[in-house]
Protein backbone atom coordinates (compact mmCIF):
# COMPACT_ATOMS: atom_id res chain seq x y z
CA UNK A 1 0.00 0.00 0.00
CA UNK A 2 1.52 3.32 -0.93
CA UNK A 3 1.07 6.41 1.16
CA UNK A 4 0.23 8.43 -1.94
CA UNK A 5 -3.26 6.95 -2.05
CA UNK A 6 -4.80 8.16 1.17
CA UNK A 7 -8.50 8.11 1.79
CA UNK A 8 -9.95 11.12 3.49
CA UNK A 9 -11.56 10.53 6.87
CA UNK A 10 -15.11 11.81 6.82
CA UNK A 11 -16.56 10.70 10.14
CA UNK A 12 -17.23 13.98 11.90
CA UNK A 13 -13.81 14.48 13.48
CA UNK A 14 -12.20 17.85 14.00
CA UNK A 15 -9.05 18.74 12.09
CA UNK A 16 -6.90 18.18 15.19
CA UNK A 17 -8.46 14.74 15.77
CA UNK A 18 -7.89 13.82 12.12
CA UNK A 19 -4.24 14.89 12.36
CA UNK A 20 -3.76 12.85 15.55
CA UNK A 21 -5.37 9.83 13.96
CA UNK A 22 -3.22 10.13 10.83
CA UNK A 23 -0.08 10.40 12.98
CA UNK A 24 -1.06 7.27 14.90
CA UNK A 25 -1.67 5.37 11.66
CA UNK A 26 1.72 6.46 10.28
CA UNK A 27 3.42 5.42 13.52
CA UNK A 28 1.85 1.96 13.40
CA UNK A 29 2.82 1.53 9.75
CA UNK A 30 6.42 2.58 10.39
CA UNK A 31 7.04 0.65 13.61
CA UNK A 32 5.36 -2.76 13.72
CA UNK A 33 6.88 -3.39 17.17
CA UNK A 34 4.79 -0.55 18.58
CA UNK A 35 2.15 -3.13 19.52
CA UNK A 36 1.56 -4.20 23.09
CA UNK A 37 4.57 -5.55 24.93
CA UNK A 38 4.76 -9.03 26.44
CA UNK A 39 4.71 -7.65 29.97
CA UNK A 40 1.50 -5.72 29.32
CA UNK A 41 -0.09 -8.83 27.83
CA UNK A 42 0.87 -10.81 30.93
CA UNK A 43 -0.57 -8.06 33.14
CA UNK A 44 -3.83 -8.18 31.20
CA UNK A 45 -3.93 -11.99 31.53
CA UNK A 46 -3.44 -11.65 35.31
CA UNK A 47 -6.24 -9.10 35.47
CA UNK A 48 -8.52 -11.40 33.49
CA UNK A 49 -7.68 -14.29 35.82
CA UNK A 50 -8.39 -12.11 38.84
CA UNK A 51 -11.66 -10.97 37.33
CA UNK A 52 -12.60 -14.60 36.69
CA UNK A 53 -12.00 -15.43 40.35
CA UNK A 54 -14.04 -12.42 41.45
CA UNK A 55 -16.90 -13.45 39.15
CA UNK A 56 -16.80 -16.95 40.62
CA UNK A 57 -17.02 -15.51 44.14
CA UNK A 58 -19.90 -13.27 43.14
CA UNK A 59 -21.65 -16.27 41.59
CA UNK A 60 -21.33 -18.16 44.87
CA UNK A 61 -22.73 -15.16 46.75
CA UNK A 62 -25.62 -14.96 44.31
CA UNK A 63 -26.45 -18.63 44.82
CA UNK A 64 -26.48 -18.15 48.62
CA UNK A 65 -28.74 -15.12 48.29
CA UNK A 66 -31.02 -17.08 45.95
CA UNK A 67 -31.33 -19.89 48.50
CA UNK A 68 -32.19 -17.38 51.24
CA UNK A 69 -34.73 -15.68 48.99
CA UNK A 70 -36.44 -19.02 48.37
CA UNK A 71 -36.80 -19.51 52.13
CA UNK A 72 -38.06 -15.94 52.52
CA UNK A 73 -40.59 -16.51 49.73
CA UNK A 74 -41.86 -19.66 51.43
CA UNK A 75 -42.26 -17.77 54.73
CA UNK A 76 -44.23 -15.02 52.98
CA UNK A 77 -46.48 -17.65 51.35
CA UNK A 78 -47.16 -19.25 54.73
CA UNK A 79 -47.89 -15.83 56.23
CA UNK A 80 -50.49 -15.10 53.54
CA UNK A 81 -52.08 -18.53 53.98
CA UNK A 82 -52.30 -17.95 57.72
CA UNK A 83 -53.75 -14.50 57.11
CA UNK A 84 -56.41 -15.93 54.77
CA UNK A 85 -57.35 -18.62 57.33
CA UNK A 86 -57.61 -16.06 60.13
CA UNK A 87 -59.71 -13.75 57.97
CA UNK A 88 -62.04 -16.62 57.15
CA UNK A 89 -62.40 -17.46 60.84
CA UNK A 90 -63.14 -13.84 61.67
CA UNK A 91 -65.75 -13.71 58.90
CA UNK A 92 -67.35 -16.91 60.26
CA UNK A 93 -67.46 -15.42 63.78
CA UNK A 94 -69.03 -12.21 62.46
CA UNK A 95 -71.68 -14.23 60.59
CA UNK A 96 -72.45 -16.24 63.72
CA UNK A 97 -72.71 -13.08 65.81
CA UNK A 98 -75.01 -11.43 63.27
CA UNK A 99 -77.13 -14.60 63.13
CA UNK A 100 -77.62 -14.56 66.91
CA UNK A 101 -78.72 -10.92 66.94
CA UNK A 102 -81.37 -11.28 64.20
CA UNK A 103 -83.89 -13.57 65.96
Amino acid sequence: MSEDTQTELVIGLSDEEKDDLEKMIKTFREDPSAGPSISSIEAVEKQIGSMGENIAQLGDMLLKIDERMKSFYEIIQLYFRKDAILNQRIDDIVKIMKGQRNP
